[in-house]
């Protein structure tokens, strides 16, 4: 049995032929025609409009189908190649949203297809500007950071059941998710990163993130660590999850004094209330409480055996307790005040300084009496007693290692006393800028540090060499070396701890209060600090900085991790991005960039390297080796980069007049040359406002960050099929549902299917045009159309019929019939009675090639190769109207005229329902097309057309203009092509 589109290529034959001995047809240079789609090679089969006029799509013998924007005739796409169909294409519909093509061909395959729209799937509303985005591990859950300090988490990707992330105070800046016990981290512009738990949103604990503002977040995707680079040009590597920090009862009072043992587990700390409190680090557990003191507690100490608590108060008077918190002695120690208290190492002697400009070294116990000489005298109460400075005594602690003690006074001066020796210090150093308020020693004694005004300055004790300066921001309050002297643990009355390189002066990590920060402890043997502040409370945290990498001078701008953790990107400062081993920090290798780095990501797959530049070029490497693969021109600056996980795609932001996120083909065989289709744009998605984050989910989508408080999910149109169904002969006829999620398919061996597209499954088989007597003929489907409540398919056939069908049963619903064959003439001798006659319009005579639906869904129109255009009656299946053209005549004796001087390929409503358009081959190599007045029946226009036979045709959803698909004329120069037509009289 001949196809239709066999019969097709006969007839253009013929038409070709006698167009010979006419004159030549001329190419389509008519007043009417929009514009002409010109790039196929053969026959244009199949044309389809998308629902919002956007697109038109054309498929044709060539085996390609071709993408075009409506508006300005612009080649968008091909669909074709090695992924593409085998055969010549035969049929292309839209699906309703337009973001899917199914295409059908004579290699017995329907193939599914992205469009490239730039309208975004879906938009996800926040509260705040959106500052970035994460997904998490399951690929479909994300987050996204907001501009008013709230992260918005969806799980499985959808806005029900959002959950909101809050603490940060100003914008969020960065958010990942930990798998491993589904935890959220953010990072903030409060310098904090927080972590939430996933389930609930709530708080789980939070930790300062360098004194420097964040500029770039990321999360190992193993959850391992946590990297971030910040504004002062370094790189920090993150403990995840964080240990919680832990916090000593409720204090009523902030804290006044403060004091540690050297193994960091017992501290003293006084409060406004005027109350000494022992506490233990183990478990932040107070051990015993000391009252008495009648001024403001300027400083505590705790005896060698830890048996006796001293407190130095402003008053002057220095108490002592025993353990339980009995008084063991007072005396009034200094005029004006006391500053100091400490222990000798080795003897019993207290040590106090104060206001009077006095060290002092008390003979212990200070509660008993003083002893007699031999001549019944009392002894002194001290033993030593030295004038150390001119003015007041702002701190003084004793040295350990040999008793000796070092104070610092109002004189800006800092001495070094032998106190057995106490006319003269050991040593002096200043004067400073600023009296030194707070003293520390390093744990090997051997340096030691000042704050004074804002300024650390450190020096070598034996020689009183200055070795550092480390200014801060704000005052100094407090100090304390770590174990190895390489980190020097600052408390400042900007309320905060901050954990600072000695040899470079940046901020590890910092601990935040509420309130001025009195006194810290950066403990010997466990990563932790504790401190103590105003704000009333004790807190011990945890140091979860594992690693710090300075980048160099200026601003890092980011940093992205590997999808395997494998190593960490960092962006900046200047022109390059540096990878960096993620276990042991070791550098790897630079990638440069064109202008200073801006942006930049790593494959799935690990191959490549992307990284984007302020001179709006995208360099892309090969990441073992550093090899430049090739260069992509942005434009513009490049905002964000990210590799879809297939690695084929990379997609940026451009900062250009569009604020596009820009697709770009990054496909290349490592080891090989770049190919031809490298770093060529496939879609640009225009954006209000600039976008600043991008991120893939699993299934190739992607989200991007905005400031106009929105997030917007977009689908990458790929250049080879989505899904493929294969069938047993050609595929002539694809129809999607309303919801783009169900295809129906008709093939030439009479059978209609239907698939599941998200399922990628067969739903149903119906042999709808199989005929089983007097034997099997599969009779070809040529159209198949959805009826308006999408719950049932009109199929129509080469055995002259239509049928409906119930799409979820694949039961009969109706036929249309077609028109019975004249009875032959009776026999005189013959007396059984004539045939009985059809009443009324018959259906048609030959196969029918298209269908088309009233928008009420009570009319259906139908058109053939009998050279007839129909509308029948949905609930009938009635002819209720032909369509006679006036020019020709009537084939059959009794029956209207044809509606076309050939076969009618195509006909379609005008939205308004009130006309028909058809289309189709003409004689002598031409086309007709036509308009007709569906009430009626009339002709409103019709003529041949000089564009070569006519194989398919659509409306646009406007009804002003019309798409057809054409064969052309080689021999008058007319090629193969589409044409986009006014429509007639509009």
């Amino acid at each position: 049995m001949p196809t239709s589109r066999q019969i097709s290529c006969v007839a253009l034959c013929v038409a070709l032929l006698a167009s010979a001995g006419g004159l030549p047809a001329q190419p389509p240079t008519a007043p009417d025609v929009v514009a002409v789609l010109k790039m196929h090679t053969e026959t244009v089969e199949a044309v389809a409009v998308s629902a919002d006029g956007k697109f038109v799509a054309t498929a044709s013998f060539d085996k390609t189908v071709k993408l075009w924007d409506a508006t300005t005739g612009k080649e968008l796409r091909t669909y074709g190649g090695e992924q593409g169909h085998k055969g010549q294409v035969l049929c292309v519909a839209f699906s309703a949203k337009g973001d899917q093509l199914a295409t059908g061909g004579a290699d017995n395959s329907v193939r599914i297809w992205d469009v490239p729209v730039t309208t975004p799937l879906k938009t996800f509303a926040t509260t705040g500007a959106t500052t970035g985005v994460a997904v998490a591990n399951d690929g479909k859950t994300f987050a996204l950071a907001g501009a008013d300090g709230v992260a918005k988490v969806f799980p499985a990707g959808e806005e029900k059941g959002a959950i909101e992330l809050k603490g940060h105070v100003g914008a969020v800046l960065g958010v990942g998710h930990l798998a491993s016990g589904n935890v959220w981290v953010t990072a903030g512009a409060d310098k904090l990163i927080r972590f939430f738990n996933g389930t609930d949103g709530k708080l789980i604990t939070s930790y300062g993130a360098g004194s420097a503002d964040i500029t770039g977040f990321a999360v190992r995707p193993d959850s391992q660590g946590a990297f971030t680079t910040s504004a002062d040009g370094a790189l920090r590597f993150w403990q995840t999850p964080a240990p919680p920090t832990r916090t000593f009862p409720a204090l009523k009072d902030a804290v006044t004094a403060f004091y540690s043992t050297a193994d960091g587990n017992t501290l003293l700390y006084a409060t406004a209330d005027k109350v000494v409190t022992i506490g233990t680090t183990s478990n932040n557990q107070s051990a015993g409480t000391f009252a008495g003191a009648k001024g403001t507690i300027e400083s505590v100490a705790l005896s060698r055996d830890a048996a006796t608590v001293v407190a130095g108060c402003a008053d002057g008077n220095v108490i002592a307790w025993d353990r339980q918190g009995k008084p063991k002695g007072e005396v009034l120690a200094h005029a004006g005040g006391t500053t100091a208290t400490a222990f000798h190492p080795a003897q019993p002697i207290l040590f106090t300084a104060g206001a009077d400009g006095a060290l002092k070294g008390w003979n212990l116990p200070l509660d008993a009496k003083l002893p007699k000489d031999k001549d019944g005298k009392e002894s002194s109460r001290t033993k030593y007693d030295i004038k150390a400075h001119a003015g007041k005594v702002t701190a003084a602690l004793v040295n350990p290692a040999n008793g000796q003690v070092i104070t610092a006074g109002a004189d800006k001066l800092i001495r070094v006393w032998d106190v057995s020796k106490p006319e003269n210090p050991v040593r002096e150093i200043g004067p400073l800028t600023a009296p030194a308020t707070v003293l520390a020693l390093s744990r090997d004694n051997l340096t030691l540090a000042a704050g004074a005004g804002k300024d650390v300055l450190l020096w070598t004790l034996a020689d009183g060499k200055e070795v550092g300066k480390l200014t801060q921001p704000t005052d100094v309050l407090s100090l304390c070396f770590n174990a190895d002297k390489t980190r020097l643990l600052i408390g400042r009355s900007d309320n905060l701890a901050v954990l600072v390189e000695v040899a470079t002066g940046t901020a590890y990590q910092t601990f935040p209060h509420t309130g001025a920060v009195r006194g810290v402890v950066a403990h010997p043997t466990t990563p932790a600090v504790i401190t103590a502040s105003a704000d009333k409370s004790i807190v011990v945290s945890p140091v979860t900085c594992t690693r710090l990498i300075t980048l160099g001078k200026g601003k890092s701008v980011g940093v992205v991790v590997s999808p395997g953790s494998e190593r960490v990107l960092s962006i900046g400062p200047g022109k390059e991005a540096v990878s960096w081993n993620t276990n042991n920090g070791t550098k790897e290798r630079a990638f440069e960039t064109g202008g200073d780095a801006t942006a930049a990501a790593i494959s799935k797959d690990l191959q490549r390297v992307a990284v984007g530049g302020a001179d709006g070029s995208i360099r892309v490497y090969t990441t073992n080796d550093g090899k430049l693969v090739g260069t992509i021109t942005a434009g513009a600056p490049v905002a964000g980069l990210a590799f879809q996980p297939t690695n084929t795609v990379l997609v940026g932001l451009v900062r250009d007049k569009d604020n596009s996120a820009v697709a770009w083909n990054a496909g290349f065989t490592p080891g090989q040359p770049a190919p031809a289709e490298f770093g060529r744009q496939i879609q640009a998605f225009p954006h209000p406002v600039a976008a600043s984050a991008v991120a893939f989910s699993a299934d190739g989508q992607f989200t991007t960050t905005a400031a106009d408080k929105q997030a917007r999910r977009f689908r990458l149109a790929a250049d080879i099929p989505v899904k493929t169904f294969q069938h047993p002969n050609l595929v002539d006829c694809v129809a999607f549902d309303d919801t783009g999620t169900v295809l129906a398919t008709g093939c030439h061996d009479g059978v209609l299917r239907t698939y599941d597209l998200t399922k990628n499954a067969l739903l149903k088989q119906v042999n709808a045009h199989v005929a089983t007597a007097p034997q099997q003929v599969q009779n070809p489907i040529y159209a198949v159309l959805w009826a308006n409540d999408y719950k049932q398919i009109f199929t129509a056939s080469y055995d002259k019929s239509i049928k409906l069908w119930d799409a979820v049963g694949g039961t009969l619903v109706r036929e249309f019939k077609g028109a019975q064959d004249p009875a032959p003439e009776p026999k005189k001798d013959d007396k059984a009675p004539p045939p009985k006659k059809d009443t009324g319009p018959s259906g048609h005579r030959d196969q029918v090639f298209a269908l088309a639906l009233s928008k009420d869904g009570k009319l259906l129109a139908s058109s053939s190769s009998d050279k007839t255009v129909k509308v029948w009656d949905v609930a009938t299946a009635k002819v209720v109207r032909d369509f006679p053209n006036p020019e020709l005549k009537p084939v059959f004796p009794g029956e209207p005229a044809p509606s076309h001087p050939g076969w009618v390929h195509s006909v379609r409503f005008t939205p308004d329902g009130n006309q028909l358009v058809t289309a189709g081959p003409a004689p002598r190599g031409k086309s007709y097309l036509a308009v007709w007045t569906v009430a009626d029946g009339k002709r409103v226009s019709g003529a041949e057309r000089d564009f070569g036979p006519i194989h398919t045709m659509a409306l646009f959803p406007d009804g002003t203009k019309i798409v057809i698909g054409y064969s052309g004329v080689p021999r008058n120069k007319i090629e193969p092509a589409a044409a986009i037509l006014k429509f007639p009289g509009k």
